[in-house]
């Protein structure tokens, strides 16, 4: 199947692009609209497409000219507003994993959403302004997460917020939930997984754990049936001064700390294709020990570069003596890219440790030597080398900053960014 995801710049986009890339039953294609040269997503896709902006008066017939163009059979929307777009398309030959147009957009505004759901589950009370009782919590009625929203305990930041159009509601202290939840195609829930948002930033949350609280197991259960969302989805609660778990919000897409379901066992993202695509598909169990602590990975560009000469103390073998998992990796990505290799070292030993630590022999050439610069201008004069398409990778700096001023162009990199040398795509 040809699958495409849009956007990936956001987190659900890239969550979806790393359940998705492993799959060989998939050809994964995705893009984004706006500030191609940062989205990550171009680093981790052979099938990368820059995508016109949703809010361009052409956006339909020049997006659906590019999932003509590549024989898409499969969308998947990574942000709400398009979910509800895609939910009121039809394309021949191209299925969008969106719920009903009716539930995808009522599921925009949140005051909607508590107004449907109001007796069947808690949801959090709405005050007008004259109404309002402090403290309150101001958000945006069409927005995912918390962001634009704000805690207002003073009369100011309340005509603060009354100015910007705010929703104000209950203001909810205690501990948040986020529940991954995936429907079939007649919107009978078959799975949800229950995970505490621990540590949160920008909205989403970064340390995240699977939690089981039955009264939220039960709140998901009459949305599910109320609302009959098809596809994926994930709702998230906060615990009111009683400690009772009330609805903040619904998203019929992925979640952007998804991967800690995904990492437990349960893929939505790739269980959602199937699905869509007409498979029957049956839940893994989940494991419940998995505690996720999202972190930065960084992506960079560089210039080309035909080789790469390593070191080997405290480069590919740690100072504990055992290999480096990154430069190992590495070693096996440069490789796959065509990048030559060759190691340089004053480790008499090191051939013979490269058995003894099973490191992988990639290099075309092994120099023993206490001149790395003498044997750096031997090696590239013997093979023709171009300087500024060479790379020395090295912890040493007194090596480094030697062949910094015999050989300027010579690009030098530490261990701890083996990143600058990039990497190929994951699909």
């Amino acid at each position: 199947m040809n699958v495409f995801v849009f956007p990936t710049r956001n987190e659900p986009g890239l969550e979806a692009v790393q359940a998705l890339s492993k799959s060989n039953k998939i050809t994964l294609f995705g893009g984004s609209s706006y500030e191609k040269v940062h989205d990550p997503a171009r680093h981790l896709l052979t099938n990368y497409v820059l995508c016109p902006g949703y809010d361009e008066p052409d956006f339909v017939p020049r997006f659906q000219s590019i999932l003509r163009e590549h024989a898409i059979d499969i969308v998947l929307p990574a942000w709400d507003r398009l979910v509800a777009v895609f939910s009121q398309w039809t394309m021949e030959g191209v299925t969008f994993v969106t719920p009903r147009a009716e539930i995808a957009t009522m599921l925009l505004s949140k005051r909607k959403t508590y107004e449907r759901l109001k007796g069947s589950v808690p949801v959090p009370r709405v005050y007008k302004p004259e109404d309002a009782s402090l403290p309150v919590f101001a958000k945006p009625d069409v927005a995912s997460g918390s962001v634009g929203g704000m805690h207002v305990t003073t009369e100011s930041q309340l005509a603060a917020a009354v100015e910007k159009g705010l929703l104000l509601s209950e203001y909810l202290p205690g501990d948040e939930f986020t529940v991954d939840c995936i429907s079939d195609r007649q919107g009978v829930l078959l799975f949800a997984n229950q995970r505490a948002r621990s540590r949160i930033g920008q909205g989403i949350s970064l340390g995240t754990c699977s939690v089981h609280d039955p009264r939220v197991a039960m709140h998901v259960e009459a949305i599910a049936a109320t609302l009959r969302i098809e596809g994926p989805w994930f709702a998230q609660f906060k615990c009111n001064e009683a400690g009772e778990p009330v609805l903040m919000e619904i998203n019929p897409r992925l979640g952007g700390s998804s991967a800690q379901t995904r990492l437990s066992g349960v893929n939505i993202p790739l269980i959602s294709v199937f699905l869509f695509a007409g498979y029957p598909v049956r839940i893994p169990r989940l494991r419940s020990d998995v505690l996720l602590n999202r972190s930065m990975r960084n992506y960079t560009d560089a210039e080309a570069f035909d080789w790469v000469i390593w070191d080997w103390d405290d480069t590919l073998i740690r100072r504990d003596g055992r290999p480096d998992p990154d430069a190992m990796g590495c070693l096996y990505d440069l490789r796959n890219r065509g990048i030559r290799q060759a190691l340089f070292t004053r480790n008499p030993e090191a051939e013979s440790l490269m058995n003894v630590h099973m490191v992988p022999r990639m290099f075309e050439e092994i120099r023993v030597t206490d001149d790395k610069v003498g044997a750096l201008k031997e090696f590239m004069a013997r093979r023709s080398i171009d300087a500024s398409r060479l790379v020395m990778v090295n912890d040493s700096f007194q090596e480094l900053f030697e062949i910094q001023d015999s050989l300027p162009q010579v690009r030098t990199v530490t261990p701890d960014a083996l990143e600058t040398l990039g990497r190929a795509p994951l699909t």
